[in-house]
């Protein structure tokens, strides 16, 4: 009987990338995968370490996957090995662990481990030259870059990522190509720096016109940004029928004086100055922020200022964060914290005003068509529809969505209630 893995994994999409990278080096050397939560020979956690609740999220995922795996003991890797390895390394449930720049070895060690078999070097592939194909997704993810050249104060990523590196032009077209010969409907840009990629002379449009123009039933996503990446060059591709129709720009705070004390690479002027260009220019295309709730020193006009904000740009979602100091960034010893209490009731008021600014973003919609990649979820056998400007849409049941699954199809949206929307394929 084959050998059995399953990945669990916390975090940004560069760690879904990394997850799939890792299991097509079990799978393409016989190993199957299986759902997490079921029994495995070996059960890998892929960590985030972005705020104090991913570290607890992921202590508890590890020891929930010990539970699973026929050794009691799990394979550990991602960025909160890098911020405190030894601390995972130490707890009773962990019988190994793998920075993100050892990802490459996850499989060659794991299997000697298991099968008391060795592989040389040549058996393995360069992780730099890997096109790993979607793993338990419809959308594919396709790494351009790693790292962070950024020094925003409150971000430990820097530390645990490294500096920017972006993959090679040919080589980033090249995986492109592999995921749309795979029958891959969608794919994500996807980095920690995504906006900084540079390569060769070539820059993030140059990537996306590039991958737009190859042939096949495809879309090519952008997702998150910063702000001063984006571009005259970037913003006439969301006219491209291949573009879809959104773009994530991080705001983390309203308040300039806020966002001086982050560090943050712009103003505030100058990021409401992109906002109203792209509003301008591509009035439909669905726009999306993270937003930092109690940064030391917020007072309440700050806080009102990151409100007015989210009515000003017209989000279609938002991603809010409550402030966790993390250890080693300037932020962690910075003077007059928000007391829990207060941020406890900002979060409240934040999470109101997003969901009207989103509901009034979604009703825009109702009763037109989508164009939309269909999905079946895993977890409880329901069909999903994304679409272009990143409306998740419920679909009612139909016998089109089994066939249509994993396609480009067409849905109407029918109606929006309490955050979530519904529709039916056309």
């Amino acid at each position: 009987m084959a050998k059995t893995f399953s990945i669990k994994t916390s975090g940004c999409k560069l760690n879904q990338y990394d997850s799939s990278l890792i299991a097509g080096d079990f799978i393409r050397n016989g190993w199957e995968a299986v759902r997490f939560g079921e029994p495995a020979d070996v059960v890998i956690i892929n960590t985030c370490t972005v705020t104090d609740r991913s570290d607890k999220k992921c202590r508890n995922m590890i020891r929930q996957g010990s539970r699973f795996s026929r050794s009691g003991t799990v394979i550990v890797t991602g960025c909160m090995v890098d911020a405190d390895p030894s601390g995972i390394s130490a707890m009773p449930e962990v019988q190994a662990v793998f920075r993100n720049r050892e990802k490459e070895l996850v499989f060659r060690n794991v299997n000697s481990l298991i099968t008391g078999t060795t592989l040389s070097i040549s058996e393995t592939i360069d992780p730099l030259h890997r096109a790993p194909l979607p793993f338990g997704h419809t959308r594919g993810y396709l790494k351009i870059q790693d790292g962070c050249d950024n020094s925003c104060s409150y971000c430990i990523i820097p530390a645990v990522r490294g500096k920017g590196k972006s993959r090679p032009f040919p080589e980033v077209i090249d995986h492109g190509r592999k995921l749309i010969e795979s029958g891959c409907s969608e794919i994500i840009l996807t980095g920690i720096t995504t906006g900084g990629y540079s390569s060769g002379g070539k820059t993030l449009p140059d990537v996306v016109e590039t991958l737009a123009g190859l042939e096949g039933n495809f879309r090519v996503r952008i997702t998150s940004i910063e702000p001063i990446h984006v571009s005259p060059h970037l913003l006439d591709l969301f006219s491209h029928g291949k573009v879809c129709n959104h773009l994530h720009l991080p705001i983390q705070s309203g308040s300039d004086r806020i966002l001086t004390r982050m560090n943050r690479p712009y103003s505030l002027p100058a990021y409401m100055s992109i906002i109203a260009g792209i509003h301008e220019k591509h009035p439909d295309l669905a726009i999306g922020t993270d937003i930092i709730i109690g940064f030391p020193g917020e007072e309440d006009t700050d806080f009102q200022a990151s409100l007015d904000a989210i009515k000003n740009c017209g989000y279609s979602y938002v991603h809010q964060f409550s402030f966790s100091p993390r250890a080693g960034t300037p932020a962690a010893s910075m003077d007059n914290p928000v007391s829990p209490e207060t941020m406890a009731e900002r979060s409240h008021t934040m999470r109101v005003i997003a969901d009207q600014s989103a509901s009034a973003y979604r009703k825009r919609f109702i009763g037109k068509p989508l164009e939309c990649v269909v999905e079946k979820n895993r977890s409880n056998g329901k069909f999903t529809a994304v679409s272009s400007n990143y409306i998740k849409l419920t679909l009612s049941d139909s016998p089109k969505n089994a066939l249509q699954c994993g396609t480009i199809a067409t849905a109407i949206l029918e109606r929006t209630e309490q955050g979530e929307s519904f529709g039916t394929l056309l």
